[in-house]
């Protein structure tokens, strides 16, 4: 197989997914490198969450996925420890869901930073990074997606995303590989008048995407993974949110809610010294 190196510019996939489609019902399998930030988190050969590389070193995800409940016997306890950081592996260059490709690079994380404001209970800053022990190689397979370009949110109502992840389809099973979903952004208060019928609170750092006839959403295991949006402007992706919690998956007038990477962009910036390039 031949494997060019590419050059490092963010958010500029060497292999191109098929054209947008207005809606995918369940999902679809990813092109091969057509997401090439794309992370996985696995324990025991099995993904637990996803994550993206920005920059060479380090990984965002959701701060949820490296927490454990301090009483794992108590599920009301909204305490929660940081898990071990030799209890999982950061794989870059991944297609297939348990199969190992030629393409990949695996790592232990060198260190895990949360966001400051992160809270568990109620995910609000559902943020994390994590820092990789050496610069990724870059190929064709593994590359960075851009940031925003603006502390100020940069999606907005009935703009299209992709988010991929290898997470269970609606709580069935887990795919076999790699799956994405174009789904639209959703008005804030829209998202935060449904769920507050349910007792849960969509705040400022959070934005929403789905249907409301439900069909298409991320699910479990698909948490920390890259919501990506194209920038109309540079013609390139970039990180707009990270899956972070929703009711269910899929469910009629259930909408997946995501950490706005726009809202935290001036702490990973800080943390990371990654400018888009």
């Amino acid at each position: 197989m031949r494997i060019h190196m590419a050059m490092r510019v963010c958010g500029e996939p060497r292999i191109q997914r098929p054209s947008i489609q207005p809606k995918i019902a369940q999902g679809r399998v990813v092109s091969r490198g057509s997401s090439p930030w794309i992370a996985m988190l696995s324990k025991n050969g099995i993904p637990f969450c996803g994550g993206s590389l920005i920059g060479k070193e380090w990984v965002v995800t959701a701060a949820h996925c490296l927490h454990l409940p301090s009483d794992p016997d108590n599920p009301e306890q909204t305490d929660s420890v940081l898990i071990n950081i030799t209890s999982f592996k950061v794989i870059l260059g991944r297609q297939k869901t348990l199969r190992k490709e030629e393409t990949e690079q695996e790592y232990h994380a060198k260190n895990i930073i949360t966001h400051p404001r992160y809270n568990g209970s109620t995910f609000q800053y559902d943020i994390a990074l994590l820092e990789l022990p050496s610069k990724v190689k870059m190929m064709d397979y593994i590359m960075p997606i851009c940031l925003p370009e603006s502390s100020t949110s940069t999606l907005h109502t009935g703009d299209m995303v992709i988010v991929s992840g290898w997470g269970k389809q609606f709580l069935h099973s887990i795919p076999e590989t790699l799956m994405e979903i174009e789904i639209p952004v959703v008005d804030h208060n829209q998202c935060k008048e449904v769920y507050s019928q349910l007792g849960r609170q969509v705040t400022d750092d959070m934005i929403c995407a789905g249907l409301k006839e439900g069909g298409s959403d991320a699910c479990q295991g698909d948490s920390g993974g890259p919501m990506v949006a194209m920038d109309g402007e540079t013609n390139r992706w970039f990180l707009g949110g990270t899956v972070s919690w929703g009711d269910g998956c899929g469910e009629d007038n259930r909408y997946g809610v995501y950490s706005d990477v726009s809202k935290s962009l001036k702490w990973i910036q800080n943390i990371t010294k990654i400018k888009n390039i």
